[in-house]
């Protein structure tokens, strides 16, 4: 059941519309705009009283399906989120870059009332099909936000409260919103600051997870501006190859870090420190600490190296880095090529065991492994 009156709320929505009455809030603006586009754009009636449209079990597993790899990324940080918001009776949702739900937590024995709210895995939330919400108007303005209430478009809505966050993928593109929704809260608008701050940093966990997951075939770079937080919360990741350029980074570290807007850069250009230093550094052993060229501003990190696997026998999705290409040998190539397998072999397949065995260092050995397309057997 709405929240306030039929009649009230479509008054309420065209007097918003027609510039009678502002949106309270820094979000005021927004709001407007989207009652504006619902309205006269998408011809969608405030005073409906259904719910959302819902995907048959079949469409949302074709639209799971597609998602695995937000999936795998988010369902960890999905249920970190719900534990601390679900004595605020809060349910947590995951939607794709189009809308819709394709996660979510709740509390088992809430989970009929939330349904009835339209809260539930396969619900539709773009702003064409329901209007004002706090997931459409995050998908296109890629922002966080709370729409709080009567805030929301259609009159169905009018009793939640909805904090939702913007999902980014390696390459700075959307794709996903977290949301956090109540269908009772407070009525007073700044009761929903904490909700909001939560679900941004939850979001930012999610993006981190999922850029560490697509870099898997790079050298990643782990770091924080103190010391003291690298092994436990590193902000900062950017993904780099083998000849040292820098090829993605994720949001905290395009905020921190100048030059990251344009890349690939290579680390020379940003950091004052050798690539093959970070190359060539030893997994969960190394701390390194460096300076920014253009801030001079101390970063300490650690480097994951990459993982040897084979290409896809399928091209790569948008959101996944592409694998490098094996180009033709020469002939002494072939040798070469031949010659770290054979190193390989006998090591096991410990690539420091190795580069010692060839004479070289390890930085060398990983960037004519990645050159020579060698790809370890367990991992085919």
């Amino acid at each position: 059941m709405p929240y306030v009156s039929q009649t009230r709320h479509i008054d309420r929505v065209r007097n918003v519309i027609e510039g009678r009455m502002s949106s309270p809030g820094a979000d005021g603006s927004r709001l407007a705009s989207s009652y504006k586009r619902s309205l006269e754009q998408y011809h969608l009636d405030p005073g409906a009283t259904i719910g959302p449209r819902i995907l048959t079990v079949p469409e949302l597993r074709d639209v799971q399906q597609r998602e695995e790899t937000v999936l795998r990324a988010s369902g960890e940080c999905l249920s970190r989120l719900h534990e601390t918001v679900r004595e605020a009776d809060y349910c947590v949702m995951l939607t794709d870059a189009q809308g819709v739900t394709i996660d979510y937590r709740v509390d088992r024995d809430r989970r009929h009332e939330f349904k009835r709210a339209g809260l539930y895995p396969g619900s539709c939330w773009s702003e064409r099909e329901e209007g004002t919400c706090g997931v459409a108007s995050v998908l296109l303005d890629a922002e966080a936000i709370t729409v709080h209430k009567t805030d929301h478009f259609r009159a169905a809505f009018t009793t939640l409260t909805c904090s939702a966050s913007p999902i980014f993928g390696v390459q700075g593109e959307l794709i996903g919103v977290l949301d956090a929704s109540a269908v009772r809260s407070p009525e007073e608008r700044d009761s929903q600051r904490l909700v909001n701050h939560i679900v941004r940093q939850s979001a930012l966990l999610i993006e981190d997870g999922f850029f560490l997951n697509a870099t898997t075939h790079c050298w990643v770079l782990l770091a924080h501006r103190s010391r003291h937080y690298v092994e436990a919360q590193p902000e900062i990741l950017i993904a780099f190859d083998a000849r040292g350029y820098a090829i993605a980074a994720n949001r905290r570290a395009k905020e921190c870090v100048p030059g990251l807007d344009r890349l690939p850069r290579h680390v020379s250009e940003l950091f004052d420190i050798r690539a093959e230093r970070l190359l060539d550094a030893r997994p969960g052993r190394d701390l390194i600490s460096f300076r920014l060229i253009e801030s001079g501003s101390p970063l300490h990190a650690r480097v994951r190296l990459p993982v040897l696997r084979a290409s896809r026998s399928s091209s790569p999705t948008s959101r996944e880095a592409a694998q490098p290409v094996t180009p033709a040998l020469s002939e002494s190539e072939t040798l070469e090529r031949a010659r770290i397998l054979a190193a390989m072999t006998d090591a096991k397949w410990r690539p420091v065991i190795a580069a010692q065995a060839l004479g070289l260092s390890r930085a060398t050995l990983y960037r004519r492994i990645t050159k020579f397309g060698i790809v370890a057997p367990h991992r085919r």
